[in-house]
């Protein structure tokens, strides 16, 4: 990324994503039991759009904190091709990444969604993006197996896949882009 863009990350507003985790998860609970329509409980509306891709975004965050073993924030910015741009300090360097979400959709919504699917759609999507991170949400009830992943060639930085695995553990798997890695992590509590 360039200096103009460095500069606009630095001045960004940066959150830890637990605190707004927590909030979130006592109010899944309540929606889940409420009788409010599936495309409202599982945030699926145009309004409701932003809350759950900055709930995936969280969730991304918490899981790569629990990788490089250290607090990762993040700010929202929709600005040229990324969703969110996350922020770490290691060895005293305070660093920034942008990211792209993406979203393996649940198969009732569209049935011949999958990994490999999401990950063929990047090579077209982003040609002048080398320093792009994407992270995949795989919101389905499958089994997920990385090693049958096949990575075409993609002009980004980072290749990233997680999902939940039952109750509130959660799978972060990647740098597919390098040598991935499986990474279990908790929803904060």
């Amino acid at each position: 990324m360039d200096r103009a863009w460095l500069n606009a990350a630095v001045n960004l507003e940066y959150r830890d994503p637990a605190p707004f985790l927590r909030r979130m998860r006592s109010l899944e609970l309540k929606v889940a039991r409420s009788t409010l329509p599936p495309s409202i409980r599982s945030l699926r509306t145009n309004r409701l759009k932003r809350w759950r891709e900055t709930r995936d975004a969280a969730i991304f965050c918490v899981g790569m904190g629990a990788r490089i073993g250290c607090s990762v924030y993040l700010a929202r910015s929709e600005a040229q091709d990324y969703d969110f741009v996350a922020s770490w300090v290691t060895e005293d360097t305070r660093r920034f990444t942008p990211i792209q979400l993406k979203e393996v959709v649940p198969t009732d919504i569209e049935p011949e969604a999958s990994v490999q699917k999401a990950i063929d759609a990047l090579k077209s999507k982003y040609v002048r993006s080398s320093g792009l991170t994407v992270a995949i949400y795989l919101n389905q009830r499958i089994r997920f197996d990385p090693s049958a992943i096949t990575i075409p060639q993609l002009n980004i930085s980072g290749l990233w896949i997680f999902g939940g695995l039952g109750g509130s553990t959660w799978g972060l798997w990647g740098d597919f882009l390098d040598q991935p890695v499986g990474t279990q992590f908790e929803y904060p509590a």
